[in-house]
């Protein structure tokens, strides 16, 4: 089989990593056939992270209680806050310090499916498990992940379950469920259904160890009727139900192709990867692989036609130049300013992502923080260059941006690369960028500033 080209792994490591490869990672798949480059993405894919829990995770989370002062109940409030923080940070930090981008990548897609928000959740400690739970099944059996998700704490949390009980079910769940999490909105199911699931999912909770219970005098065990079936239904039968649904396998399929593959689904290979994907058991790595070895993905008019999200831009573009902050709570301001605030979702949508991610708030931020990037690279590269440390020489502005983090070892392999290699590694439409109709003084700075540097 013959090798493929520089440009189809690239974009093959862009779509399935954070939006723009490093170096590294095109060496990791270079020489390969397009099947071998597949195989080492999907073994590569840890489904664990890299860096260590945040030392919170081994306390248990404050709660109020009723006899607590003002004062005691704005401690915890203020330690919510700054665990929350810390939250966020450890996920940049996981995403630039990562051996395998595609696990991080897949996460952040199901973060985006399975939404939850720490403003309403309030427990960090929660996020951090939902986020672990994703992780674990990003790549691996959908049904397995849909059940994971239906009974996480912070789901139950935020969507309500464990306020839900006979005689007074609540709904969010059970309509979200089908509306986003399985079928798609409006498709084959009704409100009386939507009705009848809440009344199964009523009674379910968890204890202070976060397991999963459920309290016998806070069920419905009565008949329901779902999908035209009738029973004494709980949760787990609904999710069953569903799961026969051929239209499960549709949804998620079409949700994953505008993702990775073109934001306007073919139907043909929406329908033939969507009946491979059902006939594996909803297995993901099938799927994926079936998906990102298509012609469709392959085919050269849907390079860079996708968004980078603000999460790809900031974290795909720090692990591109080498530079890992040192807190990278920095980068949260960041993420909000960009329209990404991670944990926190919009809604239980999520963010809408695409072109919106380019609107006329968002696109001038983008502009500027890129800007930011390619102005203090401007002073990194001449002292890389020279042979010295760089940070040693950087004015306070750049060191605002960079820290104490900057690679100087691989920053310098990256900077001294001639223009034309850069281009074909930083965009995916190749094509050489000139300092002089940018601003930049520099080469990457150009291609930084380049408005194709945002697509993927």
């Amino acid at each position: 089989m013959a090798i493929p080209t520089t440009d189809e792994i690239r974009h093959l490591a862009a779509r399935t990593g954070l939006g723009t490869p490093t170096q590294s990672e095109m060496n990791g798949l270079a020489g390969l056939t397009y099947d071998q480059a597949m195989d080492r993405l999907l073994g590569g894919f840890t489904g664990k992270a890299v860096m260590a829990p945040p030392d919170w995770m081994s306390v248990p989370p404050a709660r109020r209680t009723a006899n607590m002062t003002q004062a005691e109940k704005q401690a915890i409030q203020r330690q919510q806050g700054a665990n929350s923080r810390d939250l966020k940070g450890w996920w940049y930090s996981e995403m630039l310090n990562t051996t395998s981008t595609f696990t991080e990548s897949m996460t952040l897609f199901w973060h985006n499916h399975f939404t939850s928000s720490l403003k309403k959740v309030k427990t960090p400690n929660l996020l951090f498990e939902q986020n672990a739970t994703l992780r674990t099944h990003a790549l691996g059996n959908f049904a397995d992940m849909l059940r994971a998700m239906t009974f996480d704490p912070a789901m139950m949390k935020y969507l309500d379950t464990v306020n839900s009980k006979a005689g007074a079910p609540n709904e969010n769940f059970a309509r979200e469920l089908m509306e986003l999490f399985t079928l798609g909105e409006g498709q084959g199911y009704t409100e009386d259904d939507i009705r009848e699931a809440a009344r199964a999912f009523t009674g379910w909770g968890y204890t202070a160890d976060r397991e999963l219970i459920l309290r016998p005098q806070s069920h419905d065990n009565d008949t329901k009727s779902f999908f035209g079936r009738s029973g004494n239904f709980d949760g787990n039968d609904i999710i069953d139900i569903l799961l026969e649904q051929p239209r499960v396998a549709v949804h998620i399929t079409e949700k994953l192709w505008r993702h990775f593959v073109s934001a306007t689904p073919n139907s043909a290979e929406i329908s033939r990867l969507a009946t491979l994907f059902r006939d594996s058991a909803y297995e993901l790595k099938p799927l994926m692989r079936a998906m990102l070895t298509s012609d469709t993905f392959r085919d050269p008019a849907n390079k860079g036609t996708l968004v980078k999200s603000p999460t790809e831009l900031v974290a795909g573009t720090l692990r591109l130049v080498g530079f890992i902050p040192p807190d990278p709570t920095g980068l949260l301001a960041q993420g909000r300013n960009l329209g990404q605030d991670l944990f926190d979702p919009p809604n239980v949508k999520g963010w809408p992502g695409g072109v919106n991610w380019i609107n006329t708030a968002a696109l001038p931020a983008r502009y500027e923080w890129l800007r930011s990037i390619s102005d203090a690279i401007d002073q990194v590269t001449a002292p890389v260059r020279g042979g010295v440390n760089p940070v040693a020489q950087m004015s306070r502005a750049s060191r605002r941006i960079f820290g104490e983090g900057l690679k100087a070892d691989e920053a310098a392999a990256f900077f001294g690369m001639p223009p034309a290699l850069m281009a074909e590694l930083m965009l995916p439409i190749p094509r050489a960028a000139s300092p002089g109709t940018t601003g930049a003084k520099n080469a990457v700075g150009a291609l930084l500033l380049d408005p194709v540097f945002q697509l993927k």
